[in-house]
């Protein structure tokens, strides 16, 4: 399997445990404005990967059924020891239905989400401390971040902007997480989104949009949904665009999915012309989402 496809899998599919919560719930439920937290990525960056929500909700507005997917992962979700106690969704001062951006850079990987309410979110982290669920703090000025007990990752938010960040090295110490975060909240902007073959992939407003700055870390690539509603779900396709990709070959609707080590079904997942629904679409997103998430909980 592509190196890079695993990092952005494991990032994605479940880096922490304080994400995935809202990766589970606005893929169906309550979706809210676009955000611009894909400003973050840094122009360094070597891959990213963005779902915009606002635009899925629109296309799922007139269906009433959600695909299994949806329900398993919530499931799963609902389970998470670090949600224990939380009665109110607005509590961590998350925004569970926001945007959510996923990248990759030198030092390791990040997947960002939108926050309602800084307050909430330090006394969020507070009581984590309390659990011992996370540990430490620094103010450094532009972000503040602090450390998951394991070591292996780090946290930080500013701006309305949350960002998780496990380094490449599992040996890394804060030196490292501090370098990143660096970036990420530069004094100056440098993002990603002011290169022209990113906005190339924005055009025509696709739900979905993957960049890579090399062939290693996998092949740019756009998703959009169609509208979609109980009668005409069995004939509404997802359309895959990539821009930047020569030759002739086709590309599988189920390359990203084969690339995670999902063990999908072919023949349920697409038509003889090489097709896949959105609610397929949308079902695979979950499903994969689960079983990482199961994985990690282990």
């Amino acid at each position: 399997m592509d190196k890079g496809f695993r990092r952005i899998a494991f990032t994605i599919m479940g880096l922490t445990a304080l994400t995935v919560i809202s990766v589970g719930v606005y893929l169906w439920y309550n979706f809210n404005a676009r955000s611009r937290l894909v400003l973050v990525v840094p122009s360094t960056a070597q891959w990213f990967f963005h779902v915009q929500t606002k635009l899925l909700r629109g296309d799922f507005s007139g269906s009433t059924k959600a695909p299994e997917g949806i329900d398993l992962l919530m499931g799963t979700v609902s389970k998470l020891p670090i949600f224990r106690g939380v009665k109110d969704a607005g509590e961590p001062g998350i925004a569970l239905y926001s945007d959510v951006v996923s990248f990759g850079m030198q030092e390791g990987q990040f997947l960002a989400l939108s926050i309602t309410s800084e307050e909430r979110f330090k006394s969020f982290m507070q009581s984590l401390k309390k659990r011992n669920m996370l540990k430490g703090g620094i103010d450094k000025g532009r972000y503040f971040y602090a450390e998951f007990p394991s070591g292996k990752a780090y946290v930080a938010f500013k701006y309305k902007a949350l960002v998780i960040f496990k380094p490449s090295d599992s040996i890394s110490d804060y030196h490292v997480a501090e370098k990143a975060f660096d970036q990420v909240f530069a004094e100056k902007t440098h993002t990603l989104m002011q290169n022209p073959a990113v906005q190339a992939l924005y055009e025509g407003e696709p739900e979905v949009v993957f960049y890579s700055t090399a062939p290693a870390f996998g092949l740019s690539q756009s998703i959009d949904f169609p509208e979609v509603n109980d009668q005409q779900a069995a004939n509404s396709f997802v359309k895959f665009a990539y821009p930047g990709k020569k030759g002739n070959t086709p590309v599988s609707p189920l390359m990203l999915v084969a690339k995670v080590g999902y063990p999908a079904q072919l023949e349920l997942c697409i038509d003889k012309e090489n097709r896949m629904t959105a609610h397929t679409a949308l079902d695979l997103m979950a499903k994969i989402l689960d079983l990482k998430i199961r994985e990690i909980a282990k």
